[in-house]
């Protein structure tokens, strides 16, 4: 310490004010703590895009096999016609249960558009796609070919998303179904109000 103290009373050879070094120590240290600052900052940010990304690959994950174990139920059974299977009073109920966890991992996507594709999708399979009315209108014949038409959209918007690609357009058998779908459910609702 003394040769600290000794050194500090040496008379400088300097010719530089003796004001520039705590000036150019404080530039630096500002400097420093910027650059420390927007380094945590941008790790912060990579960290949390990558964990959202994570969570919707896990969701698409979730979805995907719901959507999957469903294809096998219209493939094996004419949905919509006969009691309900596993002691279920109706079949909504019973398709409820298997895309049940499916409605819930929807909320982990960011994007407006994909949850609004993938609810319409899952509505047309758990809602839709035995109803005798939407089938009449939509022309579309069978259950199947309305989860069909489902089922197609919700898989091609996923894989749209996790390879970072713009949703496709969706197809016309996909867009009668839906849009049948929302004006009943607007019918609903407007009787339901002047009840």
């Amino acid at each position: 310490m003394d040769w600290l103290i000794a050194a500090a009373q040496q008379p400088s050879t300097s010719t530089s004010p003796v004001w520039l070094a705590p000036l150019l120590g404080g530039v630096g240290a500002v400097l420093g703590g910027s650059l420390t600052s927007m380094v945590a900052w941008r790790v912060l940010s990579d960290t949390k895009q990558a964990r959202k990304r994570a969570e919707e690959k896990e969701a698409a994950a979730t979805i995907t096999a719901a959507l999957l174990e469903v294809r096998q139920i219209y493939r094996n059974t004419d949905v919509g016609s006969g009691p309900a299977p596993e002691d279920f009073e109706y079949w909504s109920d019973y398709l409820l249960s298997k895309l049940g966890k499916a409605e819930v991992a929807v909320m982990a996507f960011r994007s407006e558009a994909l949850r609004t594709r993938l609810t319409a999708s899952l509505d047309l399979l758990i809602w839709g796609s035995h109803d005798a009315r939407l089938l009449y209108e939509t022309r579309l014949g069978s259950s199947r070919a309305v989860a069909y038409a489902a089922h197609q959209d919700a898989m091609a918007c996923l894989g749209a998303t996790l390879r970072g690609e713009k949703l496709p357009e969706a197809t016309k058998a996909w867009k009668e179904a839906d849009g049948h779908m929302q004006w009943m459910a607007e019918e609903e609702r407007r009787a339901t109000e002047e009840e």
